[in-house]
């Protein structure tokens, strides 16, 4: 069951990321940096994890890299195996790459909800080659078995299993018995 709150979780704060891309460029201010933009704008300013974006990041840049960095989360999410590590890189690559203290500021907020994420990348205090040579640990393995065991309908939630079992949603691949 696990597997399904944290696809949603991950869709929530997509929409989250578009609705704050959109307002962005609403907002027509090439040369305004996010920083400007989260004073001006209260409800830009709600989306907590817009705080961990460079405040001297042009508007304009945020836009582009933010379109970037979610482009391929709505593949990722539907996919019957979500790729982790994917999902998280995406965003590193494009908004975070030149800010490890971003980053894991980012990381931290993202964890409030999804607790691996972020998990199979490097913060700044690690170096990049430290962790990848690091084992797997036993957490990254419990996350894999609890998506089977949720697959296996232990521990069902008979209001959900109502909702997925009416046929709404029968390609959806977090969908139990698929």
């Amino acid at each position: 069951m696990k597997d399904a709150f944290e696809r949603r979780a991950l869709l929530l704060h997509l929409g989250d990321a578009l609705q704050t891309l959109s307002m962005a460029l609403a907002a027509d201010a090439k040369h305004h940096t996010v920083h400007h933009l989260l004073n001006a704008d209260p409800e830009l300013a709600a989306h907590a994890w817009l705080a961990s974006v460079s405040p001297k990041m042009k508007a304009a840049e945020f836009a582009k890299r933010a379109s970037a960095s979610f482009a391929i989360w709505p593949a990722l999410l539907l996919e019957e195996q979500v790729d982790y590590t994917r999902l998280a890189l995406a965003v590193h690559d494009h908004l975070f790459a030149d800010d490890r203290a971003g980053w894991r500021t980012y990381v931290d907020a993202m964890k409030r909800e999804v607790e691996w994420f972020g998990d199979a990348l490097p913060f700044a205090e690690e170096p990049v080659q430290a962790a990848a040579m690091a084992p797997q640990s036993d957490e990254t393995d419990t996350r894999a078995n609890d998506a089977d065991v949720e697959r296996a309908g232990e521990g069902r939630d008979p209001q959900r299993d109502s909702v997925e079992s009416n046929g709404l949603y029968p390609a959806w691949p977090w969908k139990p018995g698929v």
